[in-house]
C-alpha cells in the first residue's frame, strides 16, 4: 500500500437543545461536515423525572443510535468486502446502575453493552467476523465509547466561559 491508497476524512456534528416544559427537550442536530444535513429531534422523561413521556427518552436515542450505527456499516462493509448477506438482526442491551445517598442527585456508572447479531449467509464463518470486526472499527458511536474521551462542560457568566 503506498500514500496514495491512504484516505482520511472528518465527521463533525454539532447540536442546540432548549428546555422546553417540564423536561421535554428540543433539539436541532446538525451534521457539518463532510456535509450539512439538520434534523430535528425531542427528547423527554417520563413521571420518574417529572416529565411527560411526550418524547423519547435520552437514553432511547443512545441506544438506537449505538445498534443503528453497527448495523449501517455492517451492512456497508459487507458490500465492501464483497460478503453476501441475506439479512441481519441486532439485539442491543445496555445496562447502567445509578446510587443515591441520601436526597443527592444519582450518580449512573455502565455496566454493561451487549450486542447479539444474527446474520444469515451463505458465506463462511470467517468472512461474516471480518465484516463484524469491520463494522465495529467503522461504527463512530462505538469507537467512540471505546476510547477514553474527555468531555469539557463550560458555562456561560456574563460575556465569558468558564469550565465547570
Amino acid at each position: 500500500m503506498n500514500d496514495q491508497d491512504i484516505k482520511t476524512f472528518q465527521v463533525a456534528f454539532d447540536c442546540d437543545a432548549r428546555a422546553v416544559g417540564k423536561m421535554r427537550c428540543e433539539m436541532d442536530v446538525r451534521l457539518l461536515y463532510p456535509e450539512k444535513i439538520q434534523w430535528e429531534f425531542a427528547s423527554d422523561e417520563y413521571s420518574f423525572h417529572g416529565g411527560d413521556g411526550t418524547a423519547p427518552l435520552p437514553i432511547a436515542y443512545f441506544m438506537a443510535g449505538l445498534t443503528s450505527c453497527l448495523m449501517t456499516q455492517f451492512r456497508a462493509f459487507a458490500k465492501r468486502l464483497k460478503v453476501k448477506i441475506k439479512d441481519v438482526n441486532i439485539h442491543c442491551e445496555c445496562e447502567w446502575e445509578a446510587v443515591q445517598i441520601g436526597r443527592e442527585p444519582y450518580e449512573s456508572s455502565p455496566k454493561s453493552i451487549s450486542m447479539d447479531l444474527i446474520v444469515e449467509s451463505d458465506s463462511t464463518l470467517d468472512e461474516i467476523k471480518k465484516v463484524i470486526e469491520a463494522a465495529k472499527k467503522g461504527c463512530f458511536i462505538e469507537q467512540m465509547m471505546n476510547k477514553q474521551n474527555e468531555i469539557k462542560h463550560r458555562l456561560k457568566v456574563g460575556d465569558n466561559w468558564i469550565i465547570v
